[in-house]
């Protein structure tokens, strides 16, 4: 934080972590397409208060936070694992949506 955080507000990516002459870090103006893709992804998807949305006993996400089924003595029972995680939280999902 101390080296990143930019005055105005913020932060910035570092173009490398050796100091430079004047003593400081220098920073980039550049935001990866990564943080946005696939961070942000990830928080929505764990943090959601939405059982039935991708549910963590179904799916896994890879490093590019796509889901992925999980696999149970080699093939998915995506569908039915849905199907189940909705049964499991049908009063919570109800409350959710107002019903």
């Amino acid at each position: 934080e101390r080296h990143a955080r930019v005055e105005s507000g913020g932060y910035a990516s570092l173009k490398s972590v050796t100091v430079t002459e004047r003593g400081g870090f220098e920073r980039s103006d550049k935001m990866e397409s990564f943080f946005l893709a696939e961070t942000l992804k990830y928080l929505y998807l764990l943090f959601s208060d939405d059982p039935a949305l991708l549910p963590l006993p179904c799916f896994v996400f890879n490093t590019e936070a796509h889901p992925l089924p999980v696999l149970t003595r080699g093939a998915s029972d995506g569908g039915a694992c849905v199907e189940r995680v909705v049964k499991e939280n049908i009063e919570k999902l109800a409350a959710l949506h107002g019903l």
